[in-house]
């Protein structure tokens, strides 16, 4: 299989089932055009035609041949012949004249199991026994895989141009660079489930930044602020400012009234206060009111509606655009999110997690939804106490007024007044409480009962000083003290009492109100009316590319169950006595002349696991801008059958080519590893195959009584090897390696060449080990020795269309051919 980085096609024709194709001019070029499908190539080389057919139908197809070489698009076929060459005697291949250099060459195959021949070997043959046929195609996919290897195929080619009539028995010793069937489904099946799979740690990921960011809430919008939205114009902002007024205005009432100025007033000081409390209350509910029925009006749970849009307007709110939040501009940010997880190779149940719960962070509430909390903030009991406050209860604490009446009778007791004076302490004490109170009958007992107690306190104790003799010139300061004493603690319980109003009154819950109003107005502003639209569809484009990447990654999971069903019995089973096991199963069949080298390891399950991860990419890449642009469409794409043609694509690739060339839907393809790297290939492997001493153990394709017809002197024969060019430093390397080592050969005849002309890098000059020509090939699954052994004088017959009889079969015209043996050889 050519690379499929190569523009260089190989095409593959096979006349057992296509000679009507070819014979059709339309047909035929439609078929040069679905192996360029084949190859995800939209322009490519299609020149070299690689054809199958059978010896014994070789000669009736010419007129195909004389249609493939005279078409315009090919410019060299090369032959597979496969089978004994018909006759009487079976000495003789007949090929159609066509069948020519420069442009066309066989490979002649006469039996696929070969036997084990070199160059110039008597009658010492290897057997081989498989369980092919002898024409039987399988056994040859992996050569026909091999000449479809560009660089192979015009090696092969142009080697046969310098033989003889430009056909040769080939003789093959090939390494695949592929892992074991089973171990490859074994590494699929893991690379499956690291990608279906939730972690242990299953994490959701650091909060997107951007306009993201900004629609889950994680992030305010930059260069805005709520007074962008909400001027000082609007008729809500203008009742916030009422409600702050009406309350800073009770609140200076309350700072007035605790002054002297409210104690000695004549006028009931309250008054004013109430009916600021009154306004401050009104002012207040219509806030609250404002607010609970713009949120009820224009709720944007599901985006707004024109009406929500027009109140809104004459609320005087403004809504600019939030630059990074128009529709396709989150998509696409949607979508680069989900790449970029896929290229850090994030399993798909956490890519779905984190869609999910952005979806479900950006999904507007709906400012209706706020209403419950506007009543917590500001419930109605908070209002009807701004609108009717409490009086007084006068229970505040009496420790400074206590201390003050006590003290204004002890003054006034001991001073030249004496039991007068105690009488004048107790009416002011009287008088300031019933002042504080407001009446007689609002006192509450525990002042009087504290007033009483400490006057007593302190008339006792003057009276005491008053009998025990007082100086005159402190008759007038005591006297003076006493009155300031007892204006203090009228004072003190005024102050009091004012006080404890106020908390009664709960201005400042109110305050506190207004501002949790304000807060959950402006979270209204940004969080619900300004982005409704964009969290809305940004929720719902979420919500479809999650359904999308669920969907796939179920599909995958059913995928790995089936693939692991279909695994298990060849995990279980045990090889028969006596069977060979190194090759069955094998694709292509088992023969001698092929070798699996590879091994699977981490790096195998990695590239697995970033194919399935490429998958899933290419299955959603036709539906972005459909999911996107209308996320209800998720539900009827048909991602399932996708993902099933991408997965069985993708496994026919497998099986065809193996695991080193990248799948066509590969986003980074030349970032995948090389064989040596991926299947753990053995590059000393690859060196013994091409030393001298291992050259013969190449298998020759032919049966022991079509030997004859093989031209077996040992410089007939031309060989050439083949490295994937990925592997050159480290295959020279190893090379040099063995070099040191004293391994080599005696460097006779062609197979003990160097890397010649043709090759793609000479050979180091450190190297001394003998080598064939080296091809350095894109494909990166062979590695091996092609040798070209020509037929004998007389073995091959070039037919004319009327050289035939009327079957399509050529008259026997020529005799069989000598026994051809080298010098030496005997029988």
């Amino acid at each position: 299989m050519s690379d499929p980085s190569d523009d260089r096609l190989v095409i593959c024709l096979d006349l057992r089932h296509e000679l009507a194709d070819v014979m059709d001019p339309r047909a035929l070029e439609q078929r040069f055009r679905d192996a360029m499908r084949e190859a995800h190539v939209r322009s490519a080389d299609v020149s070299r035609v690689l054809v199958i057919d059978t010896a014994v139908a070789l000669v009736s197809h010419h007129a195909a041949y004389e249609r493939l070489c005279s078409k315009s698009l090919v410019s060299t076929v090369l032959c597979l012949a496969v089978g004994p060459a018909p006759g009487p005697d079976e000495h003789v291949l007949s090929l159609p004249a066509q069948l020519r250099p420069p442009m066309a060459a066989t490979l002649w195959i006469g039996d696929v199991r070969g036997i084990g021949w070199r160059p110039g070997q008597g009658r010492s043959l290897a057997l081989t026994d498989t369980d092919l046929a002898a024409d039987d195609i399988a056994g040859l996919e992996p050569l026909i895989d091999l000449l479809q290897v560009a660089e192979v195929f015009d090696e092969t080619v142009a080697r046969l141009g310098e033989l003889p009539s430009a056909v040769a028995s080939p003789a093959l010793r090939l390494l695949v660079h592929e892992v074991p069937e089973e171990d490859l489904m074994r590494a699929q099946l893991q690379a499956l489930d690291s990608c279906t799979s939730p972690p242990d740690d299953l994490r959701i990921g650091p909060a997107p930044g951007g306009a993201l960011g900004v629609l889950a809430g994680y992030t305010e919008p930059e260069d805005l602020s709520v007074a962008d939205c909400l001027p000082e114009s609007s008729l809500l902002r203008q009742a916030h400012w009422r409600s702050v007024q009406g309350l800073s205005e009770a609140d200076e009432g309350l700072n007035r009234l605790a002054s002297w100025r409210g104690l000695l007033g004549l006028d009931d000081p309250a008054v004013e206060v109430v009916e600021a409390l009154r306004g401050a209350g009104h002012a207040l509910a219509d806030y609250r009111d404002s607010i609970e029925q713009t949120f009820e009006w224009v709720d944007g749970r599901a985006g707004l509606n024109a009406d929500g849009r027009d109140h809104l307007t004459q609320m005087g709110i403004q809504l600019p655009h939030v630059p990074g939040t128009r529709p396709d501009e989150v998509g696409a940010e949607l979508r680069r999110q989900v790449t970029v997880r896929l290229e850090r190779r994030r399993p798909l149940p956490e890519i779905v997690s984190w869609l999910r719960d952005f979806a479900g962070r950006a999904v507007p509430t709906g400012s209706a939804a706020q209403i419950e909390r506007l009543r917590r903030i500001c419930p109605d009991p908070l209002l009807d106490t701004l609108v009717e406050p409490p009086s007084s209860s006068g229970g505040a604490t009496l420790v400074r007024p206590a201390l003050w009446g006590a003290a204004s009778a002890l003054l006034a007791a001991s001073g030249p007044l004496g039991t007068w004076g105690t009488v004048l302490a107790l009416v002011l004490l009287a008088a300031g409480a019933v002042r504080a109170a407001g009446s007689v009958r609002r006192m509450p007992p525990t002042v009087v009962a504290a007033l009483a107690g400490a006057w007593a306190v302190g008339s006792a104790t003057g009276l005491a000083l008053h009998t025990a003799g007082v100086p005159a010139w402190a008759d007038a300061p005591l006297l003076v003290l006493a009155l300031l004493a007892m204006a203090q603690s009228a004072r003190a319980l005024w102050t009091a009492a004012v006080r404890d109003w106020r908390a009664a009154t709960c201005l400042s819950e109110a305050v506190t109100a207004t501002e949790g109003l304000a807060e959950v107005l402006d979270q209204g502003v940004l969080g619900h009316w300004l982005l409704a639209d964009v969290r809305a569809g940004a929720s719902d484009q979420a919500k479809a590319l999650a359904h999308l990447v669920q969907t796939v990654c179920d599909t995958l999971a059913e995928f790995a169950e089936q693939l692991g069903r279909r695994a298990r019995p060849a995990w279980n089973a045990t090889p028969r006595g006596g069977e060979r096991t190194g090759e069955s199963g094998r694709r292509g069949g088992s023969t001698f002349a092929v070798e699996y080298i590879g091994q699977a390891g981490q790096a195998l399950q990695t590239t697995l696991a970033g194919d399935i991860e490429d998958l899933v990419a290419e299955v959603l890449s036709p539906y972005w801008h459909a999911v996107l642009r209308d996320p209800s469409s998720a539900a009827s794409l048909p991602v399932v059958a996708r993902t099933d043609e991408l997965v069985h694509e993708y496994q026919r690739q497998l099986s065809r080519v193996g695991t080193t060339p990248p799948p066509p839907f590969a986003r980074v393809p030349a970032s995948r590893p090389d064989p040596a790297t991926l299947v753990g290939v053995d590059l000393t492997r690859i060196v013994d195959v091409l030393l001298p001493d291992s050259r013969g153990d190449a298998l020759q394709l032919c049966s022991p009584d079509q030997l004859r017809m093989l031209d077996r002197a040992p410089a007939a024969a031309h060989s050439f090897g083949f490295v994937p060019q990925a592997v050159q430093g480290a295959f020279w390397q190893t090379v040099e390696d063995q070099s040191d080592a004293g391994r080599g050969g005696d460097g006779s005849g062609d197979e003990g060449v160097q890397a010649g002309a043709r090759s793609a890098a000479r050979t180091p000059a450190s190297v001394s080990v003998r080598l064939p020509e080296i091809v350095w090939t894109g494909s990166g699954r062979f590695a091996g020795l092609l040798r070209l052994v020509p037929l004998s004088v007389g073995a091959v017959r070039s037919v004319w269309p009327e050289e035939t009889d009327g079957t399509g079969t050529a008259r026997e015209t020529a005799s069989p051919p000598p026994v051809s043996r080298t010098p030496g050889e005997t029988g």
